[in-house]
């Protein structure tokens, strides 16, 4: 668990960055009750990723697909953010930082919670599109349908698919790219509720330049862990708004791009070391 020696430090942190950007994935929305993929008790324990998410199998019997994900996505759809979602989006509305969040999750939390700059890397549950005509809908429309596991049509009789990247399919160029840039410019990069195991996502923390400090909180080790700067297995949910509410207590405003916070300039002059946690749970 993170001390408050930890807290400060990271209220250091996050002050002396002007632009943060984070990258974020299903360990993010366990939260909101929404099942992450990777862990004990994920998804993927039960069934494989080829199972739930392959295109190939969806188009050969989406009717898979629907009976397994239909409830799952109808609770993703009623889930409401929780405080790790909505203390993000208060680091842009309370403390003024140009905040981006590039994120593998599908369920729009980030959106809910008030965060405005969102790239889903991975797509949306959001928003359905037919596969013979090309017709959009609202997922939203299909509550009863998807309640019991139906697979969900459109009027011309073609299958709709949630506008999800799939396996097999291309990840969306246009939110793939944004993300990179932003990752290219951040003061800081957040990897918050990711095992990183699914690319090229999981390589997006790698374009930051140079420098630029990486924290990752993740319930369990990630393939970058060794790369990062500080590393925490806490709550995502508990740890932010600590952070911030130490930040409300007295970390200086952000820094002008170019300036650094004493904890910034402790990174760059590499010595880090007394700044890593690597907790094991």
């Amino acid at each position: 668990m993170a001390t408050e020696h930890d807290i400060n430090k990271l209220a250091a942190l996050f002050a002396g960055a002007r632009r943060i950007t984070c990258l974020s994935g299903a360990g993010m929305s366990t939260e909101s009750g929404i099942p992450d993929y990777r862990s004990s008790k994920g998804l993927y324990n039960t069934l494989t990723s080829e199972q739930v998410f392959d295109i190939a199998r969806f188009r050969r019997k989406p009717e898979l697909f629907y009976s397994v994900i239909g409830p799952l996505y109808l609770s993703i759809l009623k889930a409401q953010p929780n405080a790790g979602h909505v203390a993000l989006a208060q680091l842009a509305d309370r403390f003024g930082k140009e905040l981006v969040i590039a994120t593998q999750n599908i369920d729009g939390l980030h959106q809910k919670a008030g965060s405005r700059v969102v790239h889903e890397v991975h797509g949306t549950m959001d928003t359905l599109s037919c596969q013979d005509c090309g017709s959009q809908a609202l997922a939203k429309s299909f509550l009863n349908e998807l309640g019991k596991g139906e697979i969900l049509r459109h009027r011309c009789g073609g299958v709709f698919k949630p506008d999800i990247t799939f396996f097999g399919e291309q990840l969306p160029a246009a939110a793939f790219s944004a993300s990179l840039d932003a990752m290219a410019d951040a003061d800081l990069v957040l990897v918050l509720g990711t095992s990183l195991q699914v690319h090229p996502a999981a390589s997006l923390p790698d374009a930051r330049r140079d420098g630029c400090p990486l924290l990752i909180v993740n319930r369990t080790p990630t393939a970058m862990d060794d790369k990062a700067d500080m590393v925490f297995h806490d709550s995502i949910g508990e740890l932010l708004p600590q952070v911030l509410a130490q930040m409300d207590h007295g970390a200086q405003p952000g820094s002008q791009r170019g300036q650094r916070s004493d904890y910034h300039s402790a990174l760059f002059n590499n010595n880090p070391t007394h700044l890593q946690r690597k907790n094991d749970l």
